[in-house]
């Protein structure tokens, strides 16, 4: 009579170990992937969000300086498509100084809607980097009774017959109660074709509410592509090397050159913190300036990414004699 063998305790173990090594090996794999999967996802993500948000305030922009006074946009000219004058970019002005004098918003509006604040600024908004963000704000004259502003306010037939301009303000903000910030649009409208006794006082909707545009954003950049006026010289510049730090103009003065294009960037951040032991970067480059990230922004590790874009002012290159 034949009796089967079973397996010896040194058999079982060695079966056992290299079952481990198997199960951890395909664990390790698991993990990998799904490491992976999560980065790539953030990615993606990123991307959109950038991207959309980005090309969103470029369809906007390709409007600015639409139905302008004068195609140079600059510091002074009325209705300009970049906004960083009004009015309390003065010191002071008289009666007859309101006949002669010019900014970028019509020197009627007078309350706090147009106030330097309000206008196109550096450094200005709160950011997650070391630096404060930028400020963008824009201006056209609305044409299409199917059209919409930034926030979805339509257009009217009337208020196109009254000579009405869109202001769009950039800027980041808390989004909601978390400590995430967002890129938005705060849009206003003021008419010019109406009696002068009713142009308005200030720009109408502005500063009331905005739209977020992109969100989870650490910092926002603007560079203004400019052109001296007595020169083929061109060069980006931030908004205070342009303007100075506080958007100021003088009674008679020259205007500042002419602006023939604009930069955007944004330091964006993925929506998922990434697992694993690989260090994230703590220092980007947004266009021509490396920022860091704050130490409370370092702590949990997300993917981040810088989105840019240059975009062609309408009009922007004028003619001298506009000047």
């Amino acid at each position: 009579m034949k009796y089967s063998k079973g397996i010896t305790l040194i058999e079982l173990m060695v079966a056992l170990v290299i079952g481990l090594i198997v199960i951890g090996a395909a664990m390790q794999l698991f993990l990998t992937g799904s490491i992976n999967y999560s980065l790539q996802k953030n990615l993606g993500e990123l991307q959109d969000n950038g991207n959309f948000g980005l090309n969103f305030i470029i369809k906007d922009i390709k409007l600015s300086n639409l139905d302008a006074d004068l195609a140079v946009i600059n510091d002074r000219n009325k209705y300009s498509g970049i906004v960083l004058t009004s009015l309390k970019s003065y010191s002071s002005l008289t009666p007859a100084d309101l006949e002669v004098q010019s900014a970028n918003l019509p020197l009627t509006l007078t309350n706090a809607t147009a106030d330097v604040d309000k206008l196109t600024r550096a450094k200005i908004g709160p950011s997650n980097v070391g630096d404060a963000s930028d400020q963008l704000v824009i201006q056209y004259k609305a044409f299409d009774p199917n059209g919409f502003d930034c926030e979805g306010g339509g257009f009217t037939q009337e208020e196109i017959d009254q000579g009405t301009f869109v202001v769009q303000r950039y800027y980041l903000r808390p989004d909601g109660k978390t400590s995430d910030l967002a890129l938005v649009c705060d849009a206003g409208r003021y008419k010019t074709l109406v009696e002068t006794a009713s142009l308005p006082a200030g720009i109408s909707g502005l500063g009331e509410q905005s739209q977020i545009i992109m969100r989870r954003v650490d910092y926002f950049h603007v560079l203004l592509g400019v052109k001296q006026n007595n020169s083929d010289e061109f060069s980006y510049m931030t908004v205070d090397e342009y303007m100075g730090s506080s958007n100021a103009l003088t009674k008679d003065g020259s205007p500042r050159p002419r602006i023939m294009s604009i930069q955007l960037g944004a330091l964006v951040r993925g929506y998922d913190s990434v697992a694993g032991n690989d260090s994230m970067p703590t220092s980007f480059q947004v266009l021509n300036k490396k920022v860091s990230l704050s130490d409370s922004s370092a702590k949990e590790k997300y993917a981040r990414e810088v989105v840019s874009q240059t975009v062609a002012l309408r009009n922007g290159y004028g003619l001298m004699e506009d000047l």
